[in-house]
């Protein structure tokens, strides 16, 4: 090969590295605009899409609200919420009007009246939120919806609240009849934990029951003292819980005026 050929061919090399360079940069400019489109087309759809959803959830909730806020009205509407008598006259119908549940159970008549009992005993209206709960279980059992033998209990808790001492022990004792103890239902769940293999019931009782026997005789020794000496009972059961755990010295004048009248802590018993 000759000088001259070499020196074409060397040209011709360079040539073609340089020309095959500048293709390679064409190619990985026209993938990055692509990816980069690609990315920004995507993102957007995406955000058009997001951004739907949220309007039609948004539609849904409020035609949701609207709809349920209209059953409310219309309970309301329908019956006097403002006296016993017009609470009390509220027929067992209402609770079997709803047999799929509904919508919502916000509207279901057992739920507006326990919300009003609430609004009752926030304005210290205590017979008028004990007429309520007294309505709300009647209708707890012909209700689509469960409930367990503490939401019955409330009624008692009001009771209790109102000063009606002995009414919430007669309403505690026929509750127990009716519907059955707390620790009964407990003790149902522990055997269906139990049989289905979701949790032994050794660790059943030591994660649910021990601690309901305990707070339970912790109510028990609240609703005593505020029965019997009120003067050196807490505000709350909260309160009461929280000083007896720390051992405060508040918790321990109360077990001075407890034995100053012949009792021991453990042995008071609040219901018949």
């Amino acid at each position: 090969m000759t000088e001259e050929e070499k020196e074409l061919l060397l040209r011709y090399q360079q040539y073609t590295r340089k020309r095959n360079m500048i293709i390679a940069t064409i190619i990985i400019v026209a993938v990055t605009v692509s990816l980069v489109l690609g990315f920004y087309f995507f993102g957007k759809n995406k955000t058009d899409t997001v951004k739907k959803e949220n309007q039609n959830n948004k539609n849904y909730e409020t035609g949701y609200d609207s709809y349920t806020n209209k059953k409310i009205h219309e309970f309301n509407s329908k019956y006097d919420l403002t006296t016993i008598d017009g609470i009390m006259s509220i027929p067992i119908t209402e609770a079997q009007r709803y047999s799929d549940g509904g919508e919502s159970v916000v509207y279901m008549p057992e739920q507006i009246l326990s919300r009003k009992a609430t609004e009752y005993k926030n304005n210290k209206n205590y017979d008028l939120a004990i007429a309520c709960l007294k309505k709300v279980n009647e209708l707890y059992p012909h209700s689509f919806y469960a409930y367990t033998r503490d939401d019955y209990e409330r009624l008692v808790d009001m009771m209790i609240l109102a000063g009606r001492f002995e009414d919430a022990k007669v309403e505690h004792k026929n509750l127990n009849k009716l519907h059955g103890t707390r620790i009964d239902e407990l003790r149902n769940l522990q055997k269906f934990a139990s049989e289905t293999g979701t949790e032994s019931a050794e660790d059943y009782q030591k994660r649910i029951i021990d601690p309901y026997i305990e707070e339970a005789h912790d109510r028990e020794v609240y609703y005593w003292l505020l029965e019997n000496i009120p003067q050196v009972a807490p505000k709350s059961f909260g309160g009461y819980r929280r000083i007896k755990n720390m051992n405060s010295t508040s918790f321990k004048q109360i077990v001075e005026e407890i034995e100053k009248r012949g009792y021991k802590i453990k042995e008071i018993r609040f219901w018949m």
